[in-house]
């Protein structure tokens, strides 16, 4: 399958998360204040309805914002406690865009495999059931950067089996296509050598270093909707944690 670029609008989403926060914090808005409407928003910052729903609804999973059909939209939550959660943004496509990169696919498979899912997030249950297995090579500048392995429940409405529906980001692909909206993630990473197929699809020998980064993605009630595996070049990447705490300066740790 030939590359193909990404045109990604999740930086454009953050910047309006960030600015519907700063609006709060500005106007002093308390729990139960109303905001704006959706159109009055949108006109303010500029941008399209589109990507100001996904803002907000980016801001509701977390519980900054209540919405209330027909009646409008209010702060859920004191702005201060949200501004002390920690946000790492560990999409691959992100991961890329934020290096100053452009993200692309080079290979893609499908597959229905058998997988051992963790179905629930409060009570870790795990079950065995077929999953969408979707192989993806993904390249920074045209060039290989990672190796993904993602398994997605068949139980997804609106899921596809056509390998060009996921030429670009699964999260945005869940939430356009299936109405499913990524709200938590749970990451772990660890420092491997590669080895396997993994070499045959970056272009590397035997033990080379890798950053592997396997990774829970639920939905805002708890229900998972991928399991991945991203097998990232060390060389390639440049990992750099934020946290910010009302009253208490930037903390910036480059991982090494």
């Amino acid at each position: 399958m030939c590359a193909q670029n990404i045109s990604s609008s999740r930086n454009l989403k953050n910047e309006v998360v960030q600015a519907v926060i700063n609006y709060i914090r500005s106007e002093g808005l308390k729990i139960g204040d109303r905001l704006p409407s959706q159109d009055e928003f949108a006109d303010l910052l500029n941008i399209s309805r589109a990507t100001f729903r996904e803002a907000m609804a980016h801001l509701r999973a977390q519980g900054i914002i209540q919405q209330v059909q027909g009646v409008g939209t209010f702060v859920a939550r004191d702005i201060s406690q949200a501004n002390t959660d920690a946000e790492i943004n560990l999409s691959v496509t992100d991961i890329i865009l934020d290096q100053r990169m452009e993200p692309g696919i080079s290979e893609v498979s499908i597959s229905i495999d058998p997988v051992c899912f963790n179905s629930d997030l409060q009570l870790d249950e795990k079950i065995e059931a077929p999953g969408l297995c979707l192989r993806r090579v993904r390249t920074a500048d045209g060039l290989p950067f990672a190796y993904s392995v993602a398994y997605l429940p068949l139980d997804i409405q609106g899921l596809s089996i056509d390998e060009n529906a996921y030429l670009g980001s699964i999260y945005e692909y869940l939430q356009e296509k299936c109405n499913e909206f990524v709200a938590l993630v749970d990451t772990t990473i660890e420092a491997q050598t590669a080895r396997g197929e993994v070499c045959r699809k970056l272009g590397i020998v035997p033990k080379t270093p890798i950053l592997v980064m396997h990774q829970k993605h639920f939905n805002p009630k708890g229900k998972l909707l991928m399991q991945s595996t991203d097998y990232l070049l060390r060389n390639r990447i440049d990992l750099r944690v934020r946290r910010s705490r009302t009253g208490v300066d930037d903390i910036d740790a480059d991982l090494a």
